[in-house]
């Protein structure tokens, strides 16, 4: 604390007095104090600058076998880890300087998915907690949601993060509670606890401001996850009735609701980019896969293998594999041509229907931390990571980018105020990502798609980002406000 109040007096005393803004020193301290309460009234701190070690387990590693480890582990060009990095290194700058030849994908990331984030720098201090913050797919636009009502667009391009516009949200009871760009970044949505998805405008303009009525059945509503199809047509969200709605943007109507988990609906996405295949999560434990040229009324089938509810599924993009956040303080990774058993499905809703713990209030039981490595009878994962704590709300993990690192990372919101980056193939941590200006609850993580720099959207009142190198730029507190 000593140094940010130094570095913003230091600040302060290089602008003249008409150009201090007295509102962000408010704003600066404000997040001191909060980060001072949070110190003193949070046990697990005990006063020590770091977060507890985490946990070291001894993953199985992903079978040599498996199509998905030939993938990450050889690239598609089979350059990457077969030979000598340094080698050939030489003969792509070689190639590239006599014959103009541009490295492949996979002799890319050879190199670049050793550049991880590590150095944590402040990009925005906001007015209360914020519950969502994801990169647009290049990278040039950050939307973040808060706990004030606002959601918070930013210019990312160039290196940048700079606020663009601030739309004031509608019917937010709690929170906003997820938030999404469309695939031509002209749009976003948001849920909140309402019968209604939102729809604006990324320009600001608060004309188009649109709510579009999922109509439910019940007044006691809330959509916890909601998502754009790959071709904008269509809107999916899941819901804490236990069931996923489909909205047609062009006939402005609700076209399909589907009864699908036996209790809340926490997430769902596309499972790939025709529409077609549908991946939600809920706190039934399973993961369920559902196809729309099918039967909507019954799922094609189930992956199962999870001890609690599910709070966050992110596909791979291959239309293949994806991983799963759960309550009981894993994540797995899926091949959805590989469904589970009727074996799995038993043993997971046994095993679920044993859980009386309260993720949002009560500290994670031992045995359940016990427990995270242990694979139920017909559990069809591919791999079960372990090592961050999922606790307070419905945290998120995702894979990290295939143009920088060849999505050979997952990484994972932590509640004890870090992000956990871990290795696909062997299952271990690589990274812990600390800052002293992150000791609460890490609820969304989102890494740049072409920069080594990770955001995280922290419940101490930050955008907390990570980077490569060093930034100049953000080191300095009393220098990051810079909005117009």
């Amino acid at each position: 604390l000593g140094r940010v109040v130094t570095s913003c007096l230091v600040h302060k005393q290089t602008m003249a007095e008409e150009e201090v803004d007295y509102q962000y020193l408010q704003r600066l301290f404000l997040q001191m104090a909060r980060s001072l309460r949070t110190r003193i009234h949070t046990p697990r701190d005990n006063f020590v600058d770091q977060p507890r070690e985490v946990e070291v387990t001894n993953p199985t590693p992903l079978s040599p076998q498996c199509e998905l480890y030939s993938q990450i582990k050889y690239g598609r060009t089979g350059w990457a880890d077969k030979h000598n990095t340094a080698g050939g290194l030489c003969q792509m700058l070689a190639k590239r300087q006599l014959l103009n030849e541009a490295p492949t994908a996979g002799q890319r990331t050879a190199i670049t998915d050793r550049m991880l984030p590590e150095h944590p720098c402040l990009a925005d201090i906001l007015p209360s907690r914020v519950f969502c913050g994801t990169y647009a797919c290049n990278g040039n636009i950050f939307i973040a949601a808060c706990q004030d009502r606002n959601i918070y667009l930013y210019d990312t391009s160039g290196g940048r993060f700079r606020r663009l516009h601030t739309v004031r949200t509608r019917d937010v009871g709690w929170s906003i509670l997820d938030t999404a760009l469309s695939p031509d970044e002209n749009w976003f949505i948001y849920t909140t606890w309402s019968p209604f998805v939102h729809l604006c405008n990324v320009d600001g303009d608060s004309s188009k401001h649109y709510s579009l009525d999922l109509r439910p059945d019940s007044d006691n509503f809330c959509a916890f996850s909601a998502t754009f199809s790959g071709d904008n047509k269509e809107i999916l969200a899941s819901a804490n009735d236990g069931c996923l709605y489909v909205y047609d943007r062009e006939k402005d109507m609700r076209i399909l609701k589907i009864d699908a988990h036996e209790d809340d609906a926490n997430t769902v996405v596309y499972g790939d980019e025709s529409g077609h295949v549908i991946l939600s999560g809920g706190d039934d434990g399973m993961v369920k896969v559902w196809d729309k040229r099918c039967d909507s009324c019954s799922p094609v089938g189930c992956l199962a293998g999870h001890k609690d509810g599910i709070t966050f599924i992110n596909p791979r993009g291959d239309g293949y594999h994806l991983i799963s956040n759960s309550k009981d303080q894993s994540i797995k990774l899926w091949d959805i041509r590989h469904l589970s058993p009727q074996e799995g499905v038993a043993a997971t809703r046994a095993k679920v229907a044993l859980q009386k713990w309260d993720y949002r209030m009560e500290a994670v039981p031992r045995r359940v931390r016990k427990d995270a490595t242990k694979k139920l009878p017909g559990d069809s994962s591919l791999m079960t990571y372990t090592g961050h704590v999922v606790q307070q709300t419905l945290l998120r993990c995702r894979f990290s980018p295939a143009f920088t690192t060849g999505q050979r990372y997952i990484y994972a919101a932590c509640a004890e105020g870090r992000v956990i980056i871990y290795d696909l193939l062997t299952g271990s941590i690589v990274k812990t990502l600390t800052s002293p200006c992150c000791r609460d609850c890490i609820r969304d993580v989102s890494w740049h798609p072409t920069e080594p720099v990770l955001t995280a959207s922290t419940w101490d009142c930050t955008l907390q980002m990570w980077t490569f190198r060093e930034r100049e730029d953000y080191i300095s507190i009393g220098d990051i406000y810079d909005h117009p």
